[in-house]
């Protein structure tokens, strides 16, 4: 295991994890973030901003096929799977990527890995190569 030595670290780069370190950053602490997988967690790359983005063309689907209710006559809203896609992984693309440009602004390395505190500090198992 490698040593290294910083003022805070911060395991997981869900939500509460990111907003840790960018303030921790911001308070001029050295922060490492670990994460098994991506920056943004669950919530910003598979969960809850690819979800809403997708309610999102859902919503305007249903608002397209009940236009005529208020006298606007459109046709019947097609939906292009593989556009729907694009838009979502665009929205989250620019989500993570505005995470990492915080990351970055505010002294934040991130790392992939599994990490867990122990009684002496913390263990760290690195899976793939820091950012």
């Amino acid at each position: 295991m490698a040593s290294i030595n910083v003022d805070a670290i911060v395991i997981g780069a869900g939500p509460g994890g990111y907003h840790a370190a960018i303030r921790l950053g911001q308070l001029g602490k050295n922060v490492v973030c670990f994460d098994r997988d991506e920056v943004g967690g669950v919530c910003l790359n598979w969960g809850c901003i690819p979800t809403k983005a997708l309610l999102h063309v859902g919503e305007i689907t249903r608002q397209i096929d009940h236009a005529s209710e208020i006298g606007i006559k459109v046709p019947k809203a097609e939906v292009d799977r593989e556009g729907v896609a694009g838009f979502k992984d665009k929205v989250v693309k620019g989500n993570v990527g505005g995470v990492n440009s915080l990351f970055k602004a505010n002294n934040v390395t991130f790392a992939y890995g599994d990490a867990s505190f122990t009684e002496h500090g913390v263990a760290q198992e690195e899976r793939r190569h820091d950012r």
